[in-house]
């Protein structure tokens, strides 16, 4: 296991103080593992999973484990929720009538304009050439996703919110998505994440209307693109209506 070659910096605007550092943070994490047995029966959660992977493996490597299988389980997929019902509420999806085929095009527009994984880091396994740039073996490439998703030469109005583009992506659409990532180093929760989304984003979309409101346009960047600061709320509707949802 190696280190991140982008430095932590999931240190949002709740954690100020100097110590409670990402560091600070696994170090902590490593020593409670440390004061932990390993369970007999099979893994009941995460902290029993990690402490029960076979192998040479340091607290410290076990602790960032447990840090980034939080981030990913948690940190991403309830990041991408909150951009998914924050969409849809201001693109009138939160109706009763919505549908589940157009929750699942709002999700994957949602992730092609906001993908949650913004950047990619990802190491040269030979010597080669990426446009004029020369890249060799071992190093350190870094994939701007969300550049790749707002290329004008892939994506017709890119900077459109427009799920229904969706309904018929083209081949270079289709290669130029990488939300997961792709290849070897892709996502494992690929498939269960998106089901997963699509899934609450109904739910909380065709029970509930809501009000969004914020207090910044520009989204929050830091190892994860979070939506901008302010909040959403939730009512139940008074008198369901059977009003279409946008599929602009």
């Amino acid at each position: 296991m190696t280190s991140s070659v982008v430095a932590d910096d999931i240190v949002g605007h709740v954690l100020r103080r100097s110590h409670r550092t990402v560091p600070a943070v696994r170090a902590g994490l490593a020593e409670q593992l440390g004061r932990l047995p390993a369970r007999d029966s099979g893994a009941q959660d995460l902290v029993d999973l990690v402490l029960g992977l076979p192998g040479e493996l340091s607290l410290a490597d076990r602790a960032q484990l447990l840090q980034r299988l939080v981030l990913s389980t948690v940190g991403f997929t309830g990041v991408t929720l909150e951009w998914v019902v924050m969409l849809g509420i201001r693109h009138g999806y939160d109706t009763p009538a919505v549908r589940q085929e157009q929750v699942h095009r709002l999700v994957k527009e949602a992730l092609r304009l906001y993908p949650t994984a913004w950047r990619l880091i990802r190491v040269a396994a030979a010597d080669h050439d990426i446009a004029a740039a020369r890249v060799s073996e071992g190093e350190h490439v870094l994939i701007g996703t969300h550049a790749i998703h707002r290329s004008a030469a892939v994506w017709d109005r890119p900077l459109d919110f427009r799920p229904s583009r969706w309904e018929q992506p083209t081949d270079d659409q289709r290669r130029s998505y990488l939300p997961f990532g792709k290849g070897d180093g892709m996502c494992p929760a690929n498939g269960f994440a998106v089901k997963a989304l699509e899934h609450l984003g109904h739910l909380i979309l065709h029970g509930y209307r809501g009000h969004v409101r914020l207090r910044t346009r520009k989204p929050h960047v830091r190892t994860l693109l979070a939506p901008p600061a302010g909040w959403t709320r939730l009512t139940p509707p008074r008198h369901p209506s059977a009003e279409p949802a946008s599929s602009a």
